[in-house]
């Protein structure tokens, strides 16, 4: 069962929507691309938004750096405390020009969430990868839209990176602290922004910690698989535990199939196990000072 909070958090996207009898909180995801698009239109010339495609770039530069990270800070982001947690979870994403009518709307859609008082961000290094010659942007559950101002550290074999917003961005906002680790078996949540359905919370347990290699065998790096759901969209969300600290981000699925065939397009029905393989706090921790 989740707990109160756990529900208030996952409908707690308050842009623009109304609230029913109960008193909780309804998501209206059309109104979260309009106050996307709304909020990031402003920044397309400003000297320090980053485009997508200069982001990808920044990647390269970013790798082996380390971020500045205020550990003792942190403390303050009050890790027992559910409805914090949706407050960090930022939405991430461009905007385009639409072929079929003269309006812009959002883009590709990604998850992440605050790390730091001073406007650091996490999230999936391949959510940078895609090119657009848009702002980046990143979205906070009031509806305030940032530029991100710069890539600051990254692991492409740890399929991670944090970014920075402008200091002012973060002011007064609660942010996520990291565990140390976490064991098989314990409960984890997940909210993210799956296939534009945003705020969206799941629910289920570590299933495995396990080491891996690089796809070319150069590096390993630790991983946590999760059998808590999410999809498209939904990389670079955080993994919190029972307490709300952070022992993951979503990164990835793998489909084990029953007797694949070369050639063969695999169907639904060939699906036996989907494996969501995040990354772990030490592969974050990695990247701060």
């Amino acid at each position: 069962m989740f707990s109160n909070f756990w529900f208030l958090l996952a409908a707690a996207a308050v842009l623009g929507a109304a609230r029913p009898a109960s008193g909780e909180p309804v998501v209206d995801d059309e109104k979260v691309e309009e106050r996307f698009v709304e909020g990031i239109m402003p920044h397309r010339k400003a000297a320090r938004a980053l485009t997508g495609r200069q982001a990808a770039a920044a990647l390269g530069q970013a790798a082996g750096k380390k971020a500045k990270h205020d550990g003792s800070a942190a403390e303050h982001a009050a890790a027992g405390r559910y409805a914090r947690a949706r407050e960090a979870v930022v939405v991430i994403g461009t905007v385009e020009k639409c072929r079929d009518c003269p309006e812009w709307h959002m883009g590709g859609v990604s998850s992440g969430w605050l790390a730091g008082p001073d406007g650091l961000v996490a999230t999936s290094y391949h959510v940078l990868e895609e090119d657009s010659d848009e702002p980046l942007g990143v979205m906070f559950a009031d509806g305030a839209v940032h530029p991100v101002a710069e890539v600051v550290a990254a692991d492409r074999d740890g399929d991670a990176v944090f970014v920075r917003l402008a200091a002012e961005a973060a002011a007064g906002r609660p942010w996520l602290s990291m565990a140390e680790g976490v064991p098989t078996g314990a409960p984890v949540h997940v909210v993210s922004h799956p296939d534009g359905r945003f705020y969206s919370l799941t629910e289920g347990i570590v299933s495995r910690v396990f080491d891996g290699r690089s796809e070319d065998g150069s590096a390993r790096r630790r991983w946590v698989t999760v059998t808590a759901d999410y999809g498209a969209g939904s990389s670079g969300a955080p993994v919190l535990d029972e307490s709300g600290l952070v022992v993951g981000m979503v990164s990835s699925t793998a489909a084990v199939l029953a007797d694949p065939v070369e050639g063969r397009e695999a169907g639904a029905e060939d699906v036996q196990m989907v494996f969501k393989d995040c990354v772990s706090t030490e592969t974050l921790r990695g990247l701060l000072e």
